[in-house]
């Protein structure tokens, strides 16, 4: 129960293990209620590996008289199933003057792979439809993702279960955000990658192609909600921020999804004789009708067209094996005394060998353990999958020394957006370290050691050349303003990040019940031809269904 005079703010955190907190922050809305009590609910989703969350209430503004507060009375949490979800959520958009989510023409033909899982086409059974949504505040005003999540559940009900990640930066553009692709989202395989925030051309090209050269996912950039104070003239519906006719060309470059929001808000708001600062909470932000806005004109996309601009099972295919299976991109041979069972293939005999020569960067397989199974050793290219060229890392953690830092934002917008791997890779935890105000750091490996000094305006590779660091993605490194050099680091500030091996070297087919399960065998391996081979040990049954290919469209 709440009383309140006025609207205020309201923040959800999430707590979890994880060091990268997705969907760190909601903001939804505590509404007044004329200094009467009233029963306000607040739905949110919570993160998958989140453990808890913590509610803060923000005034927003002085009182307009002395002696008004927000007062509360009890705080019930529960669980609110998916039909509630979807009540609730329609319940705020009837409140605001209709609005047509009917697709266009061609809305929908950069989804194919996406529309594709959504029908149960295509996708390992039981993985659920991972999004990773990064960008500016912008991105993190979106909330949780619930928008894009009742569009799919509502235009594609026997849609898998979906997760929605997000991360965000102050005013962080396409530019910086390429460099978490590359970083750790790739590393998490998203099947969606939605991005709202501006930036250059540039940036975002070099966005869609981390994507497309490490993923298979599909992609969506809406343009951006119009500021306070815009004119909403022809020129500035295609030009605020950036030239929208330049981001539609590097969007079909690329096969993106590129949302006509800038347009369609336009001829909304002219429509219902609204100001762009109504869809606006702090002259900034989307409020909550700006935000729902945003997911409407993403819904219009949500939608199988008939027809898409490239073949979904270019980038993403099942592999039988029970037959011997010979195509332009994957071969499949087996030896030793591999038997049929269940559409699939099952062995227990040592030195059985199921190999399947295939292209592109993953491959999981699909199968069953159940008690009684066994053990089967992994081969990458004739190696151990220890061995293997493959690796991934997580998120660059930054602790500042001392805080506030000299520049304004979070320790994360002052840091290393993204490093890049070289040779002789060891997986390991590496720390970056801040050894002077002016810039200069080094780094060291928990193996390696000691691997280097650098200095965050300059090009830097470790002395093993496991390493690189591009200043041009250290953001707010060494800034120039108004004449003066200023640096985001100071003296003991630390940047820390683990590198790990993206195969495994054995699979278990045992369980205390027959149970379907599937498990990547190797990812983030170069985008090529490989050869995989499954050899059992002879310690109990392998059953192999399938395995599951995973091909990013471009190199």
């Amino acid at each position: 129960m709440v009383k309140s005079p006025a609207e205020h703010c309201a923040i959800i955190t999430y707590n979890s293990d994880e060091r990268l907190h997705s969907t760190s922050v909601n903001i939804p809305y505590i509404p007044g209620t004329g200094e009467k009590w009233k029963r306000v609910g607040i739905y949110f989703r919570l993160p998958v590996p989140s453990k808890s969350f913590t509610l803060h209430i923000l005034p927003r503004n002085e009182p307009e008289q002395p002696g008004h507060f927000i007062c509360f009375d009890g705080l019930e949490v529960r669980t609110a199933a998916d039909a509630e979800m979807a009540q609730a959520y329609e319940a705020e958009r009837s409140h605001l003057p209709p609005y047509d989510v009917s697709p266009h023409p061609g809305d929908g033909q950069n989804l194919g792979l996406s529309v594709a899982k959504w029908e149960g086409k295509a996708g390992i059974p039981g993985k659920p439809f991972v999004i990773w949504a990064i960008g500016s505040s912008w991105t993190e005003a979106q909330r949780d993702g619930y928008g894009m999540i009742y569009a799919i559940q509502k235009n594609f009900p026997h849609a898998p279960a979906i997760e929605y990640h997000e991360h965000d930066g102050a005013g962080t553009p396409w530019d910086y955000a390429a460099g978490w692709v590359t970083q750790f989202v790739a590393a998490e395989q998203p099947d969606l990658v939605f991005t709202y925030t501006p930036g250059t051309p540039e940036g975002l090209d070099a966005l869609l192609s981390a994507v497309r050269k490490l993923t298979t996912a599909d992609i969506i950039v809406p343009s951006i909600h119009f500021a306070r104070t815009s004119p909403m003239t022809p020129y500035d519906i295609e030009n605020g921020y950036v030239s929208w006719a330049k981001v539609r060309e590097i969007c079909k470059k690329h096969h993106a999804e590129f949302v006509e929001h800038r347009q369609e808000m336009a001829a909304y708001l002219t429509a219902t004789g609204l100001k762009p600062d109504d869809l606006l909470w702090d002259h900034t932000h989307q409020n909550q009708h700006g935000r729902i806005r945003v997911w409407d004109d993403v819904m219009k996309h949500i939608t199988d067209p008939g027809k898409f601009t490239y073949d979904p099972a270019a980038l993403e295919r099942r592999i039988p094996v029970n037959l011997a299976t010979s195509t332009a991109t994957e071969k499949v041979t087996l030896s030793g005394d591999w038997t049929a069972a269940e559409g699939g293939m099952e062995s227990k005999h040592a030195g059985d060998k199921m190999t399947v020569h295939f292209t592109g960067n993953r491959i999981d397989v699909i199968g069953h353990k159940l008690p009684g199974g066994g053990t089967a050793h992994i081969l990458i290219d004739g190696a151990p999958a220890d061995q293997a060229p493959a690796f991934a890392m997580d998120y660059i953690e930054a602790k500042p020394k001392v805080w506030p830092q000299v520049l304004s934002g979070q320790p994360g917008d002052h840091a290393p957006h993204t490093v890049a791997l070289g040779k002789n890779v060891v997986p390991q935890k590496w720390v970056i370290t801040a050894t002077s105000d002016t810039g200069d750091y080094r780094i060291d490996g928990s193996v390696t050691g000691p691997d280097g000094e650098g200095n965050v305006a300059t090009p830097f590779v470790s002395k093993s050349g496991q390493i690189s660091i591009d200043p041009k993605l250290w953001r707010n490194g060494r800034v120039v303003k108004e004449g003066k050099t200023m640096y985001g680091t100071v003296t003991g500030d630390t940047f820390t990040f683990d590198v790990f091996r993206t195969a495994t070297s054995n699979v278990n087919f045992e369980a205390d019940k027959p149970e379907p399960f599937s498990e990547p065998l190797v990812q983030n391996l170069s985008n090529g031809e490989h050869t995989l081979e499954i050899v059992p040990v002879g310690d109990g049954l392998v059953d192999i269904d399938s395995c599951y290919v995973f091909q990013p469209p471009e190199n």
